[in-house]
């Protein structure tokens, strides 16, 4: 019921007899047909004054809920032993509803988990390789591209939908395998620009000029115990061989930046580190813990091989620099963001991520766990990795994006890219959530 309210245009009374319809023919399916008196079907939203919707959060906007309710009135066998002819069974479950086809990224699409915005009549815009196993759960994917085979599966591939997908051209291939939805044809074209998501936030001014003038000189206290404390201001060089302390503000360096020996870095409040010069490199066994985290480079790139948590991390590339995961770290953030004005996403297997986009009403952007806008055309890779796990829009509308096999990932999320190519080896499951993704412009 919650995904034909979403996937129905028009008004609210249009979507709701949809979500009722569906809520009937899914019970039928299951061998409950409303006859009006041994079984009875009720499907309600949570502002009806018919029904009590109970458990819902505090603060909860009761129009965003639906109940279903399914009441069954079962002859007894052996219970009219003791006088009882009947038994009454009552279910009942509630889902959220939130966000409609008209209002996201996906509008006209269906909410599709994955959209290639490529307008050609291309093919293989859209590749499933090898063993290459694809999973969209509530929604399909869209291809904009017109060929004939615009979405080509190879070999062993299987792509298992939650509902069916979209492509404007259609479907060619040899031998992949499709459950669970159908690849619909001829499909109306969507126009995408540079214009198409020019509203969405890019990167702030940083902190400092790329030359850190303007800002004082940032000191390094020894503490007597083995330990030091970092002020914020400008340094030459910034070196960390013993466990450091970044106290809140900006810290700015013309030159090297780097973690040895047994070096850590904990940052309290807000630390900004500009790195015009340099990598920001969280080596191998290296541990960085922070409360908020934001790193603004030029060409240069965000490296993490050790352990980097952060309550609140971002990391804004003005040029060309890249976002990089390598095998065996750590990354973890509740509010995460990257923006790569020209740079790309290479996130590597063998590591164990836990990254959630920065929540609704984020003062600047909310919803989007990375952006590289329209004139970025950098490719980019995603690969499987021990644990891997997105929320959050990845709106990179003009970049080709390969996932490669190794181990399975999970994605809460959209993926709005200008190609794709799902290698094999492993797993890619994507969960479409609308409440994780960021909106076009209407």
């Amino acid at each position: 019921a919650a995904l034909a309210q979403i996937r129905t245009p028009g008004d609210q009374n249009a979507k709701f007899a949809a979500a009722v319809a569906a809520a009937e023919d899914r019970a039928e399916s299951n061998g409950f047909v409303d006859n009006g008196s041994s079984i009875i079907i009720e499907i309600y939203r949570c502002d009806n004054p018919a029904t009590t919707c109970t458990g819902l959060p505090t603060g909860a906007n009761p129009t965003e809920y639906i109940q279903v309710k399914i009441v069954s009135t079962i002859p007894t066998t052996f219970g009219r032993v003791i006088g009882r002819q009947t038994l009454t069974s009552a279910v009942e479950a509630i889902a959220r509803v939130q966000g409609d086809a008209g209002n996201t990224t996906g509008s006209g699409l269906d909410g599709a988990a994955m959209v290639a915005t490529k307008d050609s009549n291309d093919d293989q815009c859209f590749v499933l390789n090898g063993n290459a196993d694809l999973v969209t759960y509530d929604s399909g994917i869209f291809v904009n591209c017109s060929g004939d085979g615009a979405f080509f599966d190879n070999g062993a591939s299987s792509f298992e939908m939650g509902a069916d997908s979209r492509v404007v051209g259609c479907r060619e291939g040899n031998g992949g395998t499709i459950s669970g939805g159908n690849i619909n044809c001829n499909a109306s074209p969507m126009d995408i620009d540079a214009s198409t998501y020019a509203r969405v936030s890019t990167m702030p001014a940083p902190p400092a000029p790329s030359d850190c003038s303007g800002i004082g000189l940032g000191s390094k206290i020894d503490n007597g115990d083995d330990t030091f404390t970092l002020t914020p201001g400008k340094f030459t060089e910034l070196i960390i061989q013993k466990p450091t302390t970044m106290q809140p503000g900006v810290y700015c360096t013309t030159g090297a930046f780097n973690v040895q020996g047994q070096g850590s870095l904990t940052g309290t409040g807000n630390v900004q580190i500009v790195l015009p010069n340099t990598d920001f490199n969280v080596g191998s066994n290296r541990e960085f813990r922070f409360n908020s985290l934001e790193v603004y480079t030029i060409n240069n790139d965000f490296q993490v091989q050790g352990l980097l948590t952060a309550n609140r991390l971002r990391f804004y590339s003005a040029g060309s620099g890249n976002s990089i995961i390598n095998a065996q770290s750590t990354v973890f953030s509740p509010n995460a963001y990257f923006y790569l004005h020209r740079g790309a996403i290479r996130w590597n297997g063998g590591t164990n991520v836990d990254l959630t986009a920065p929540p609704a009403g984020d003062p600047y952007v909310e919803g989007v766990m990375v952006h590289m806008p329209w004139e970025n055309t950098s490719d980019s890779n995603l690969n499987g990795g021990s644990s891997v796990l997105i929320k959050g829009t990845f709106l990179m509308p003009h970049s080709k994006v390969t996932f490669n096999g190794g181990n399975s990932f999970e994605l809460y999320t959209q993926i709005i890219a200008y190609e794709y190519k799902v290698n094999g080896g492993g797993q890619v499951k994507i969960h479409y959530r609308a409440n994780n993704i960021v909106n076009r412009p209407k």
